[in-house]
């Protein structure tokens, strides 16, 4: 099916995504639309019997612009912003009219190019609103301005006009900050990346050339082009733009490197492992807009209430424009008839929801990219409103709450070995081998600069251990399965009283040897990390494990946390379903290929990025990408900011609102006010009603995840 993608230019509220949705969806063969305030970012799937052209024409005859992408424009540069123009010309007009006037001096002529010249951006979105049967603010304002001066208010009508065309630019210019940060994922990495031919010439080559095999050098200073591995050299490279992480990552040969890094200190050439549109900030990126079409309950709620509330507010004008003579039974004169008209205006200009519609998804999508930049990757809005409120937090073990590696920490030999007899046996075993077990005692035997030793008939042994010959000798390890296979034990008849780690035994012909402890490290932040839930307000947390009853046990005493052990990856899962049949909200945080049903079924699921599988990243809600616990409670502070943000925002909307609708019947109905008020109301509810609204709505949404409001966070920062 034919697909279009791109962005359109020129939209600043809720209204023009509905407008563009609207007209497009009603073109033949269309099949989807989507289309994100935010990011601009349209996609529209389409059948044969409509085109490209089709689409971008309908787009531009409602007064936007298309690009095939983003494009750097400066919001000041009035080549690319004509509302700046015309702006100015009215505001000069303006104030030379109000001056004249205040002295005394011809006047009125000036107010005649604000109405024509200044007033064009209105009229032709209004034109346009209404070949596309919208009824929307641009219709609004130009109803107030002709009714403003039908009944000679011209001085009110051109301010209208300009402060209109002001609150227009206004939030213009704060959707374009809002914007901006998708902008930044867009420059961290170049267009163009240096590669080796043979080992020898070097070629510039655009990004999108890149294959994965391809050689990459990278300058010391230089940002990394592409995810890849270090085929040679050595440095430290900056991942903070991608991790959070501030600490630069010593990198040596066989580490990864991950695009939008900054290479410090060390010229490198790296293997390029991904495609350019696989990359890490590719990932991120498509992530973040994909976030964006991810509606919370809260946001789709308004948005079906922003749909009746423009047409009831335009009813009530109605309304009060007939009050005096059809509904009062007044004699109408034209004075009574010009004040209830001017009444009716105020509601108009005062109608537009846009400072209501802007609340909720200007806050989610400041919220999503201010984490991204510290390494937490939220999957949509609705994601990050579940977290403020849930009851459950589940906790995978191995590879989350710890580093997933294990660690031999003590060595127990029976009568005649020694304890490096003992490891130079189980390192030259383990060298064939490549499991978890096998790294930590193959770590060990190079702590103890044990000796290789080379053993015959080496035989893995599947799900128990390891075997092989040497001087007639044959040695196992494993664990008690292998010990029951070869020797017969029950493990309960087992000479080991350690129950709190992995043990691995180790056998010569038909006699245990030694027992070789081992544990799973628990991350440095973890406790801490627990701690500042508990203190966030998190109080049922339990972690899941497959590891036995003492060792699960052991962990959860010292987290002071809830535990279930020797749990199956469909034990994970049913654990959290028995839940959600309580009516819990929960959040199952994990990392592995075991934990992606448990993640799919919660009502949240969050992945540790680095380390995680890309199963369990493709499965859950929320990607730590930085693998730092820190970034749960940071995540659950913000949530919390994010939900209170919105609160805000929607009660600052309605309560500026409700209070004009109050003003108008109390400014017609008595003299409490004053006069200037009462003359004054209709300019006053644009400044105030509708740009004013919008703008603070805008800016409180702004200051949500500001580094000053989680100063106490051990999160890494940039």
């Amino acid at each position: 099916m034919p697909e279009l993608r791109g962005v359109v230019k020129g939209m600043d509220c809720a209204n023009c995504v509905a407008k563009v949705k609207k007209n497009i969806e009603g073109l033949p063969g269309i099949k989807d639309v989507q289309l994100n305030l935010v990011s601009t970012k349209i996609i529209v799937d389409f059948e044969e019997e409509s085109s490209e052209k089709a689409i971008i024409k309908t787009i531009k005859r409602l007064g936007y612009g298309f690009d095939s992408a983003y494009e750097k424009r400066s919001f000041f540069n009035i080549k690319h912003n004509k509302n700046l123009l015309f702006f100015f010309v009215g505001l000069i007009f303006l104030i030379v009219a109000l001056s004249n006037e205040y002295f005394g001096l011809p006047h009125f002529a000036w107010y005649l190019p604000i109405v024509t010249i200044g007033g064009i951006p209105i009229y032709l979105k209004a034109f346009a609103s209404i070949r596309s049967k919208s009824l929307d603010i641009d219709i609004l304002m130009v109803i107030a301005v002709i009714g403003a001066m039908s009944i000679g208010y011209w001085e009110e009508a051109a301010e209208i006009i300009v402060l209109f065309t002001l609150a227009e630019l206004l939030e213009a210019f704060s959707m374009d900050k809002a914007r901006q940060s998708i902008r930044e994922l867009m420059d961290l990495t170049p267009p163009t990346a240096i590669r080796l031919i043979k080992g020898k010439k070097h070629e510039e080559v655009p990004l999108e050339d890149l294959v994965v095999g391809d050689r990459v050098s990278v300058k010391p200073g230089s940002r990394i082009p592409i995810d890849g591995k270090i085929d040679w050299g050595k440095t430290n490279v900056d991942q903070s733009p991608i991790t959070g992480e501030s600490i630069p990552i010593n990198k040596n040969v066989g580490d990864p490197v991950y695009s939008g890094s900054i290479n410090l200190d060390g010229y490198i050439i790296l293997r390029v492992t991904r495609m350019p549109q696989e990359s890490t900030v590719a990932r991120i990126r498509q992530l973040i807009e994909e976030a964006e079409q991810q509606k919370s309950k809260r946001e789709q709620f308004i948005q079906k209430f922003a749909k009746f509330y423009t047409p009831i507010m335009v009813s009530i004008a109605l309304f009060v424009f007939l009050i005096p003579g059809v509904f009062m039974n007044i004699p109408v004169n034209v004075d009574i008839l010009r004040d209830w008209l001017y009444q009716s205006l105020v509601i108009l200009v005062i109608s537009c929801p846009c400072a209501l519609v802007l609340s909720t998804p200007i806050t989610v999508v400041t919220a999503i990219t201010r984490a991204s930049k510290r390494g937490v990757l939220i999957k949509g809005g609705k994601y990050l409103e579940a977290i403020s409120s849930i009851d459950y937090l589940a906790m995978d073990k191995t590879g989350t709450l710890s580093t997933g590696k294990l660690k031999a920490y003590k060595v127990e030999a029976s009568e005649g070995y020694s304890e490096k007899d003992i490891i130079e046996i189980a390192y030259g075993l383990e060298y064939h081998s490549e499991h978890k077990i096998a790294e930590a005692i193959i770590e060990l035997g190079l702590e103890n600069q044990a000796r290789l030793f080379g053993y015959k008939d080496v035989e893995i042994m599947p799900g128990m251990g390891i075997k092989g010959t040497r001087k007639k000798v044959t040695y196992y390890l494993g664990n008690e399965s292998l010990v029951e296979e070869v020797i017969g034990l029950e493990s309960y008849e087992l000479d080991c009283e350690e129950t709190e780690s992995i043990v691995s035994y180790v056998v010569a012909d038909k006699k245990i040897i030694a027992h070789i402890h081992m544990s799973d490290q628990l991350r440095s932040e973890t406790k801490e990390s627990i701690d500042a839930l508990k203190k966030l307000g998190i109080k049922d947390i339990v972690m899941l494990t497959g590891d036995n009853e003492a060792v699960a046990s052991k962990i959860a005493e010292e987290l002071g946390i809830k535990y279930k052990a020797e749990l199956l990856p469909e034990d994970k899962m049913l654990f959290i379903k028995k839940l959600k049949e309580k009516e819990q909200a929960v959040v199952m945080v994990g990392d592995g290929i075991n934990d992606s049903p448990a993640l799919a079924l919660a009502d949240v699921g969050i992945a540790m990025g680095a380390a995680g599988t890309s199963i369990a990243i493709e499965t859950s809600d929320i990607v730590l990408s930085s693998d730092n616990l820190f970034s749960l409670p940071y995540l659950f502070k913000l949530s919390k900011q994010t939900k209170r943000t919105i609160q805000i925002n929607i009660f600052l909307s309605l309560f500026i609102k409700f209070s004009f609708f109050i003003l108008v019947f109390v400014s017609a109905a008595t003299n409490v006010l004053g006069s200037f008020l009462g003359d004054n109301l209709l300019w006053l509810a644009v400044l105030i009603g509708d740009m004013g609204a919008s703008l603070l709505v805008i800016l409180n949404a702004m200051r949500v995840g500001r580094k000053r409001y989680f100063s106490g966070d051990k999160l890494p920062k940039k």
